[in-house]
Parts: C-alpha cells; structure tokens; sequence
C-alpha cells in the first residue's frame, strides 16, 4: 500500500475517532472522551495537513482607509489601516515573505525556487489609499504587493501626496490627508520604481455595458447613485477618476432606462437605440422632473411610453459583432497596459478581471495582448496556486473579515489568518470557518457591510 493511501486512511480514522470523542465531550463522557479527542486529531494530522506541494496564497485587497466623517458615500470595500497593519503584524510573526507575481508565475510554470512561506499581496482598483496607508505599512515590515490599476481611472498628478509617513515626520495631521481617490501617475511611478508596490492591470474602462435592449430599471430619486456608478461613467470618461466625490443624481438624467447589463469584459456589448432614452427623458421633463416620481403610476407611464415608442420606430439598437467584441477587448487589454507602462517605464504582464468579469474570448488574447497570466474570474477565484494548476491563472482569496461588523483587531486577523491558512492547505482551519458560516448565517451581522464584500 503506497504512501499516500496509508496516509489518507489513518486520517479518516482519525477523523473518526476524533468526532466521536467530540460528541462524546457533548455527552459528558469526560476524559475518555477527551482522550479519543486528542489522539484523532493527532492521527489526521496527514489528512489535514496538505503543503505539498507547496501552494501560494495571493490575496485581494481593495482601499485601506480610515472610515472617516469624509469618506464618500459609495466607497465600500475598505480595510482600515489599524486592521491592515495587524495582517502585515500577523504575516511576520509567522514567517510569511511577500514575494512578485514574476515569482509566482516562474514558480508555476518553470518550478523556480520561493521562500519556505511565499504570499503575494494584491490591491484592485488602485485607490490613493494605497499610497497613503498601505504602501508605508509594507514598508515597516519590509513587505511589498501589487496593485491592479484600471487605466481610466489614473489621476492626474506632477507630484506624490503625503502619506502617513509624513504624519509621523511632522510634516502633516492625519485629518488634513488627502484619502478618497485613486493614484495619480507621480504616485505610479515611486511605487513602481522602488518595488514596494508593482503596478500591473486592471483594464481600462472598469465599467458595465448595456447587453440588450430590456430596460430592467429607470433612473430614479430612490435608486441609489453606486448602483448606476457605471451609466455615470460611461457618460463623464474624463471624470472617472474623481466620481467618489462629482458622482450627483443629476449626472444622469431622469428617467434615462437602465439597461440589462453585464461587466464590460464578460459579454458583447448592444449600442441602445438613443432615441428611446430621449423620449423616455423627455416624458418626465414635461411632468415636472424629479417631482414626476411622487406619482404613484410613474412607472407605468415610463413602460407605456417605451411600448410606445418602440411600436413607432423600427429597431435601431447595434450589437457588437464577434470581431467588434474582440477588438473591443484588445483595446481594453493592450490599451491599459501601454498606458501602465508609459507612466512607469515598466513591464506590465499580468491582468485582473473588474469585479472577476471575463470570458473565454478575453483569456485568449491575453498573450497576444502581452500578458502572463490573469486572475481567475468570480466563480473560481478561491482555486489554490501551486505547481501543476496554470500558470497563466491566478487564484486569489479575499482579505475581507468575517467579522467586518466588529472593531476587534484581533477578530479581523483571526479571520484574516484562517482564510490563508486554508489557502495554503491547512484543512483544519475549514472548522472554524464554517462555524463562523453558521453563525452568520443564523445570527444577523453586529454591523454594516461594506457594500460589495467578497464572503
């Protein structure tokens, strides 16, 4: 019997006697009990244990930012620094070393030598809090990371903003930071030039595109601005990079339908037929604007004037061809890593999908647009990275607490540290995770959710 098989059988035993010994600590059978308990849990060690070969978690963060009386009301998605450094804290004290995502990919595709406890560090979206707070903490831990930049969204800028950093040298208050926003292209270039954080691709638009003609929604009073945050940039591209603050219900004009829609690089796109916004628009302009939703059939009369529309003017919405959807890609492909590059004077070679949105004709322009490897999409993004899985696939797992709802450091590291040590093939971390799932699905949560949370 080989190795491996003898192995997996004394952990199923252990497992075994180990449960029993757990109900029978329920039961009240004492040390008996306990005894079965430990010698279980001892005899699965092999099962449960799973490092080889080695596997190398890659972790999603997003803003690291303080949750201040400023911050704008659709940032979500946010660490806050105190919570950030005790991750970084976490790491150190057991050994982890940050390593590149060069490194993982010479790891995976040509079995190049890592550190005993490799992990990689990534950020999306490129927040200016990731030069603030993020960027200055890896540095006090001798620690660097990625930072996926959706190109569109690159502010403009001759100069870096002061950081922490400066805080502590006296230069500034933590209050007077500017925080909300995204990197500038003088920030890009530091943190590429030093390492602390190597800039690589988030795509260009980061945006959503109408996929039919079925409107599903209207734009309305009570339909909150970060769920239409997409038709408002695709309206002011220019002003991408400073919507958290200019984003205004007024951006978009009432009524304007709200098309069945899917992330820009998952689907070809339909180009709307315009003219049914304009009538759509001007039936509330004429009923008064924003007053027009204090009519309890407005809806009503919008679906009517739709239909009415449509019966008058023969179909006039343009779907995008196979080859338009393709060339669409590469623009967004090839577009945003020239742009990287010409602000960094570096290569940029790996991708993350927005929001985990691609598809199979995207994957196969990856290496023809210049790329390594891409992030897995949402549906598997927990795929663990080790020797023998694609190298040009990235499995990430999310840095987001389990107990986001609390202001306990040490909860959110725990949490933080049972997510990678089941990454990195510790099963018995999957315990208490799912003990945690039950709670939270049984007991309602203690605070708010940032809105988009990865579970």
């Amino acid at each position: 019997m080989s190795t491996g098989r003898l192995r997996r059988g004394a952990g199923a035993v252990g497992l075994a006697l180990a449960g029993g010994g757990a109900v029978g600590l329920v039961a009240g059978a004492g040390a008996p009990a306990l005894l079965a308990l430990g010698a279980g849990a001892l005899l699965a060690q092999g099962l449960m244990l799973d490092f080889s070969p080695l596997k190398i978690p890659v972790v999603m963060f997003h803003s690291v930012a303080a949750d201040r009386p400023d911050r704008p009301e659709p940032f979500g998605i946010w660490c806050p620094p105190w919570c950030f450094e005790g991750y970084l804290d976490y790491l150190a004290r057991r050994g982890y070393t940050t390593i590149g995502l060069d490194d993982l990919h010479a790891h995976l595709a040509r079995g190049a030598a890592l550190p005993r406890k490799p992990i990689v560090l990534t950020f999306d979206d490129g927040y200016l809090d990731n030069w603030v707070y993020a960027a200055p903490l890896l540095r006090r831990y001798g620690m660097r990371g990625v930072v996926f930049m959706p190109s569109d969204f690159v502010q403009p800028g001759a100069a870096p903003r002061p950081t922490i950093d400066d805080v502590e040298a006296g230069r500034t208050t933590e209050d007077r930071l500017e925080v909300f926003g995204y990197l500038n292209e003088a920030e890009l270039r530091a943190l590429s030039s030093e390492g602390v954080l190597d800039v690589q691709s988030h795509g260009r638009t980061h945006t959503w595109l109408p996929v039919s003609e079925k409107v599903i929604d209207f734009h309305r009073p009570d339909l909150p601005m970060r769920h239409l945050r997409w038709m408002w940039w695709n309206r002011h591209v220019e002003r991408k990079p400073f919507w958290f603050h200019e984003i205004a219900p007024d951006g978009v004009p009432w009524g304007a339908p709200v098309y069945e829609n899917r992330l820009a690089l998952s689907a070809p796109a339909v180009e709307p037929d315009p003219g049914l916004e304009q009538a759509l628009v001007a039936h509330v302009e004429a009923r008064g604007g924003r007053a027009f939703f204090d009519e309890p059939d407005w809806r009503g009369q919008l679906e009517r004037t739709a239909e009415a529309y449509r019966r008058a003017h023969p179909p006039a919405a343009r779907p995008e061809s196979p080859e338009r959807f393709r060339a669409r890609l590469r623009d967004e492909l090839a577009g945003s890593r020239e742009r990287l590059e010409a602000i960094t004077g570096r290569p940029v070679r790996f991708m993350c999908w927005p929001n985990g949105g691609t598809c199979r004709e995207a994957f196969e322009l990856l290496a023809e647009c210049g790329y390594l490897a891409a992030t897995l999409p949402r549906r598997s993004r927990q795929l663990r990275n080790h020797r023998g899985t694609p190298p040009d696939r990235i499995g990430r797992v999310s840095a987001t607490s389990y107990f986001r709802g609390n202001q306990s450091r040490a909860l959110w590291v725990a949490s933080f540290a049972l997510k990678i040590e089941r990454n990195r093939g510790n099963l018995w971390a999957e315990i208490p995770i799912k003990a945690i799932w039950l709670w939270r699905r049984f007991v309602p949560a203690g605070g708010p959710r940032p809105h988009g949370a990865e579970p």
